[in-house]
């Protein structure tokens, strides 16, 4: 199976890891082309179903850049709370965004996602239980980032004010947040918080007292 753009998007950290394998024997300028503009696919919107009480997602929006005018499938993977995952295709013409409309309940926030040109006749998608097999064989401890902190105007000098925050829960279950904000005087403030499946969370934690240091534990809730 050769996959000419593999993408795993580690929701933690938005790092992206891409694995290619090309046939260099071929070096017509047209290919020499095709392997230099290799389409490539990010998500770029997502957000929460209205009306999901225990977690969900919707995918809303993803971005395919390429310099090539050609037609590009792109192959999207979500994970469900049972663990199963789902497969839907787009296509589009050269760069630019595609509409996902994938939204659920029922989804963890899991995703991986796959790009190639069209016509390529050596690129394939794996198949779902390929990509079941493939998350497993992935950590599964759950990760915490604080992902925006900001400065709080207040007359005794700024505070701070964490304001949101990512989860990566491999299994899609609940997770149990606690953060730390360090306080003016060197002690520290507590907030736990609950959360289902992998996503953004508002963190809301904000003082006059705070400097904007803080700490942060995660572990699967019982």
């Amino acid at each position: 199976m050769q996959l000419l753009f593999y993408s795993l998007f580690l929701v933690f950290n938005w790092n992206v890891f891409t694995f290619s394998t090309l046939d260099l024997s071929v070096n017509t300028e047209n290919n020499i082309d095709r392997i230099t503009e290799r389409p490539h696919f990010k998500l770029v919107e997502r957000s929460t179903p209205n009306g999901c009480k225990q977690g969900g997602c919707s995918f809303d929006r993803g971005y395919v850049s390429t310099r090539s005018e050609g037609w590009v499938v792109v192959a999207v993977y979500v994970q469900t709370k049972s663990g199963y995952w789902e497969k839907k295709e787009y296509t589009r013409q050269g760069a630019g965004f595609i509409e996902l409309k994938l939204s659920d309940c029922n989804y963890t926030g899991n995703y991986y996602a796959f790009a190639c040109f069209k016509d390529d006749g050596t690129c394939s998608f794996p198949d779902i239980y390929k990509v079941e097999e493939m998350h497993k064989q992935k950590p599964q401890t759950p990760k915490f980032k604080v992902f925006k902190v900001a400065k709080m105007p207040c007359e005794e000098g700024a505070g701070a004010v964490a304001q949101k925050g990512y989860v990566y829960s491999p299994n899609g279950g609940q997770v149990e947040i606690t953060l730390f904000m360090e306080k003016k005087d060197g002690s520290w403030r507590k907030k736990s918080y609950l959360f289902f499946g992998t996503g953004m969370i508002d963190l809301n934690l904000k003082g006059c007292d705070l400097t904007g240091n803080h700490k942060a534990t995660i572990r699967y809730a019982n």
